[in-house]
């Protein structure tokens, strides 16, 4: 038999095993000490003595119980394993379904009071709330042969789809579990709303934790992250933009639990009317100070946000990004689409850089951050747009500079990969997310452009949370981390 230690290493059954094994092995010296050899005479038959049979039978039936110790052991080992990976495949559904509708909607609601009388609110507690554009609605929602604006159930679509949390009374673990349910229109094969069906309240996942496996916070200027149950989430004033995070659990035995937590951000697609009114309109340049954005909350990138009027993007063009997908485009064409859009929704007077990097980096602008117009915005998204994937993933000479330069005060990186962590920065070996941070507090906090946020978005691969570099050089230098899957 075969066994594969590795999987059982640590187990206490294991100890137990081997101090049964000890103690049979040491009986069966002592019995054997006092087993006298007996006299052979031609006529005796060879055979066991009574002790011998007692002995081996009960080896015999030591060995049969460490089999299926073991046996039961990498059983209940596999089960752990297949418990955790089920969990994991579950949240990962959930939270794509919930930020594919934010990506879709309107405009975001975090509390029932923006919502009319006439909508239905569904028991439980109350998540998310996501007005729906006209665009989403299906054809049939228009044609008089369904009733038209007459239909008994056009009103639906004027109720915004909600995410509540209901308590799973069949768990029996720790704290409770809660199931996510989704209030609304049903979607058609095209992806659209059918609002001539009845709203319907569908459950999204079961396992939601009894409160946060980890801790989220805002982007600057969205205030204070809101926690329901298991789930945190952050918006932007004005509900375009959201980063949810989702904590679940699963009981593996009485006293072990699988847990899970995973986060993303989404932002929405949909030219709110009413935000025309707040539009800019100065052409001057504002050179450190107002608001970056011609359309306040619409210069995000997955979600991430620009927040200063002296912004650096940093975009992965190593050669992976080619090949990562992220919502059926390559990294790549992603992360250029999402980048160019922001940098259209940028007001002029905004302090613009773009850097491309892979083994090396490259610069939109050679001569450094310029004052965006109609003539640089032009060029930068040429520069955009012209970018490829290959290389290797470095981004560290790059952000050097703009950590020194006084006409950077926030920077926000895309990347796909893995690169090193340390180098020589700033004079000597260090992990260079601390370099920055040093230099962040010890010297740009001391000058008129102040610290510099670093902001990273992480493109599908996690490499925001645990040793992920991403995660590491944004909590240690005032951003957020986002995954986008």
């Amino acid at each position: 038999m075969k066994l594969t230690v590795g999987v059982l290493q640590g187990n206490s059954n294991i100890c137990k095993i081997k101090t049964n094994i000890d103690i049979i092995a040491k009986q069966y010296r002592l019995l054997s000490k006092t087993m006298r050899p007996r006299k052979k005479n031609k006529t005796s038959l060879k055979a066991f003595t009574l002790v011998e049979l007692l002995v081996a039978s009960a080896i015999s039936a030591l060995v049969l119980t460490i089999a299926y110790s073991l046996s039961r052991e990498i059983l209940t080992a596999n089960k752990q394993d297949g418990t955790a990976i089920k969990l994991n495949a579950k949240i990962d559904n959930a939270i794509d379904f919930v930020i594919d509708e934010v990506n879709s909607s309107k405009r975001i609601l975090n509390s029932t009071s923006g919502i009319s009388s006439s909508c239905t609110i569904p028991t439980g507690e109350f998540v998310i709330g996501l007005t729906l554009p006209d665009q989403a609605k299906n054809l049939s929602s228009y044609t008089t042969a369904q009733g038209g604006t007459n239909n008994p159930n056009w009103a639906a679509i004027n109720c915004p789809v909600i995410y509540s949390l209901q308590r799973d009374n069949t768990y029996k673990g720790r704290g409770g579990s809660y199931l996510l349910y989704r209030q609304g229109p049903d979607l058609d094969e095209k992806g659209y709303y059918n609002v001539t069906k009845p709203a319907q309240n569908v459950l999204i996942t079961d396992g939601i934790r009894y409160q946060p496996g980890d801790t989220m916070s805002c982007p600057s200027g969205w205030g204070k992250p809101r926690t329901v149950r298991g789930i945190i989430i952050c918006s932007d004033p004005w509900g375009k933009s959201a980063e949810i995070g989702i904590s679940a659990e699963s009981m593996r035995s009485p006293t072990q639990y699988s847990q899970v937590t995973k986060s993303s951000g989404a932002f929405s697609r949909i030219q709110d009317s009413q935000l025309i009114g707040d539009q800019g309109t100065s052409t001057i340049p504002i050179s450190g100070g107002g608001q970056p954005c011609a359309t306040p909350g619409s210069c995000c990138i997955f979600g991430t946000c620009t927040s200063s009027s002296k912004i650096t993007y940093f975009i992965d063009v190593s050669g992976s990004m080619s090949w990562v997908r992220i919502k059926g485009k390559t990294a790549m064409e992603a992360a250029k689409t999402e980048l160019i859009k922001n940098i259209n929704a940028l007001q002029n007077g905004v302090k613009l850089q773009v850097v491309a990097f892979n083994h090396y980096p490259r610069y939109a602008f050679n001569s450094g951050p310029q004052i965006l117009d109609s003539n640089t915005r032009a060029q930068v998204i040429r520069f955009v747009s012209n970018l490829r994937a290959g290389g290797g993933t470095n981004p560290w000479n790059g952000l050097w500079q703009s950590m020194t330069s006084q006409d950077v005060s926030q920077v926000i990186l895309m990347s796909d990969g893995w690169t090193s962590t340390s180098g020589t920065c700033n004079g000597r070996y260090q992990k260079y997310a601390d370099c920055y941070k040093d230099y962040n507090d010890n010297v740009r906090s001391k000058t008129a452009a102040g610290t510099v946020q670093i902001d990273t978005i992480s493109l599908g691969n996690n490499l925001c949370s645990g040793s992920g570099w991403m995660g590491e050089l944004s909590s240690k230098n005032g951003g957020k981390c986002n995954v986008i899957n």
